[in-house]
């Protein structure tokens, strides 16, 4: 007997969770009907019964009272705009394939009713988004993260691309060796951050151009101090030169939000004149930066260093 009340109370749990909502409640009825379509015995005294104990033991169902009354699930571990954002992110995102995206929204879907899971799945359609064919990164990363907590050196090879679109591997398969410091998600790409031993500094690599990724034996101390979000806040599109500069932009009112987007608010900007605001940053001031301060068509420009100006306008020239 006992074994049947647990039988029918967790089917109704299932029940309430996975079909219906504030837009989908389900009359006495409607419970009755699913549970005798299980194979389960059910009454209006057990429904109303088993729906107070879930209750008492703080599952938050809502009752709507009425004639007939009605019942939904309340609060999730996830609200339906939550679960947009994250269905929406792993959808768009340029490094989860189509096949693991899928899986994953689907995994999503299963913390909201079936109704809601439905326009989840609709507005997250995959057929006609980018992405990539590299199945082994959620390995790579599993592996680079298990590095970062064991303080353990890694190593790998990189790839890149032949105008055929083959893969070759760089610098005739070069085995670089990192310590690992963090994985950061910036620009729809995920870079593994570390101590490289080639270069003798710290950079930064693309995650989905790593192979033959091996944790090695061999542990490290990671810097002190060491501030990922300040390092990858001075890159832009994560290109890098040999080291940063403070540069200061004059850029037009009307940007200070793409201030603000890149560098928060924070930045440090001031008053120029009464169209004009400057902003001071640290970059690396790659080849990448440049083009960013180019799509602005002159509404920003760049005051000091004069280096970075002179190189401006070399690059200019070659467009000429």
């Amino acid at each position: 007997m006992q074994n049947s009340t647990n039988m029918r109370i967790l089917e109704l749990l299932r029940f309430l969770y996975e079909r219906t909502d504030e837009n989908h409640p389900a009359t006495v009825s409607d419970i009755i009907a699913h549970l005798n379509g299980k194979g389960i015995q059910a009454v209006r005294q057990t429904v109303y019964a088993d729906t107070n104990a879930l209750i008492d033991a703080g599952i938050d169902i809502v009752v709507v009272k009425s004639t007939q009354n009605q019942y939904f699930m309340g609060s999730r571990p996830f609200e339906y705009p939550e679960l947009k954002m994250l269905t929406d992110a792993v959808a768009s995102s340029k490094i989860i394939s189509a096949k693991k995206s899928e899986e994953l929204v689907q995994k999503l879907c299963r913390l909201t009713s079936t109704h809601q899971a439905e326009q989840l799945q609709k507005f997250a359609a995959l057929s006609s988004r980018v992405k990539p064919h590299n199945e082994k990164v959620y390995y790579i990363i599993d592996n680079i993260q298990t590095a970062i907590g064991n303080h353990q050196q890694i190593r790998f090879q990189y790839y890149e691309y032949t105008q055929e679109k083959k893969k070759i591997l760089k610098h005739d398969g070069y085995y670089y060796v990192v310590n690992p410091y963090a994985l950061e998600w910036k620009n729809d790409h995920y870079y593994l951050i570390g101590f490289s031993l080639k270069h003798q500094k710290i950079a930064h690599f693309r995650v989905d151009r790593l192979t033959s990724v091996e944790n090695l034996e061999t542990y490290f101390m990671p810097i002190e101090g060491f501030d990922v979000a300040s390092y990858t806040n001075k890159m832009v599109d994560m290109f890098t030169s040999e080291s940063s500069k403070e540069v200061t932009l004059l850029c037009e009112n009307e940007l200070m939000r793409v201030i603000i987007d890149h560098y928060g608010e924070d930045a440090a900007v001031d008053r120029y004149d009464d169209t004009h605001f400057t902003a001071k940053i640290e970059v690396n001031p790659s080849g990448t930066f440049y083009g960013w301060i180019f799509k602005f068509k002159g509404k920003i420009k760049i005051l000091s260093p004069k280096e970075c100006i002179t190189e401006m306008q070399q690059i200019a020239q070659e467009f000429i």
